[in-house]
């Protein structure tokens, strides 16, 4: 407590990494818990599309296609890696694997009508229980979350870079 000009107030001291400690925590605890339980089953019909592959189909659908260098270095992945799932996607028709244009020793990876409805049943599946989590959350809340989740993804891109 401190004392001026007849004012009481209350001082709480925080550490500086409090807060981080708090988001390490809160972060490990949203990974085990989409992971494990409330995605868990959600990635529709194709036994290609799994919790390693379907962040494939989201990049693809969102950015178009990309060498399998690109695809390495966005998933931050290992490049056998990330060959295996492209290959698993590939040979389940979900993804088209080409020569690339300019570069002959690359390949070119890009969604295909078949991967594109695959990536929306595995996000309406996703949605649902995101929604009946969220359902009583103001609107402008899940936006807030949302764009911090963005910064903080962002963030953590250009950290492992």
């Amino acid at each position: 407590m401190t004392a001026s000009a007849g004012v009481t107030s209350t001082t709480t001291t925080t550490r500086p990494d409090d807060s981080l400690q708090q988001l390490e925590k809160q972060v490990t605890l949203l990974v085990r818990r989409t992971m494990e339980s409330v995605w868990s089953g959600g990635y529709g019909p194709h036994e290609a599309v799994d919790r390693y592959t379907y962040p494939v189909l989201l990049l693809l659908d969102e950015e178009g296609s990309h060498s399998l260098s690109a695809l390495t270095a966005k998933l931050g992945v290992s490049k056998p890696t990330a060959s295996r799932q492209v290959s698993r996607l590939s040979r389940a028709g979900l993804v088209a694997v080409s020569p690339h244009e300019r570069d002959p020793r690359s390949v070119s990876v890009a969604l295909t009508v078949a991967g594109a409805d695959a990536r929306e049943q595995v996000r309406q599946a996703r949605l649902g229980p995101l929604r009946e989590v969220m359902a009583h959350w103001p609107e402008d809340d899940r936006d807030a979350l949302a764009g911090l989740l963005d910064r903080f993804n962002n963030d953590l891109e250009l950290f492992v870079r």
